[in-house]
């Protein structure tokens, strides 16, 4: 677990779009169109609160905003969530903070009634920490779409049940 103190909030806050913004960039995992619509959904969070559909966890340690999920209900389902987002800052990796998000994730899921979560990533070789991580806490690779985002880029949908 990280050191220092841990703050896990759900508000959201003007300001938390550069948060994010800065969270996504420093992983290098992300082209800049895909850090255009991290942001985008956070300022349509802003603009429309929950009708907006999107959901919200910061992490903070020692005051510093340091990882964050976004997640909704699917529209047209009563039970099924997608987790949009999940992202640990650079200097804040492995130390705990990813599954201190999914973990509250997990419970502000299951106390609106959901009873699953399905996670999108990618099948290229950089993101295999993140299919680790992802299987590491109990996530179920249910489906591989090929050359999804480009050709050998395939696309992996993960399933985490929650009863």
């Amino acid at each position: 677990m990280s050191h220092g103190n841990i703050v896990l909030r759900t508000n959201i806050s003007h300001g938390d779009t550069e948060f994010i913004r800065d969270i996504v960039s420093s992983t290098g995992f992300f082209r800049p169109d895909e850090i255009l619509v991290a942001v985008e959904l956070a300022e349509e969070r802003l603009a429309k609160g929950k009708s907006s559909g999107y959901e919200f966890v910061f992490a903070e340690v020692d005051g510093r905003v340091a990882a964050y999920s976004c997640f909704g209900l699917i529209p047209c389902s009563l039970i099924s969530w997608d987790l949009y987002w999940i992202a640990t800052g650079k200097d804040f990796q492995n130390r705990g903070l990813g599954k201190l998000i999914l973990r509250k994730t997990e419970d502000i899921v299951r106390d609106a009634g959901g009873k699953t979560i399905y996670i999108e990533t990618s099948s290229k070789p950089l993101y295999k920490p993140t299919q680790d991580f992802y299987l590491r806490n109990q996530c179920e690779l249910i489906a591989n779409f090929e050359d999804f985002y480009a050709i050998g880029d395939n696309k992996l949908v993960f399933c985490k049940k929650l009863f």
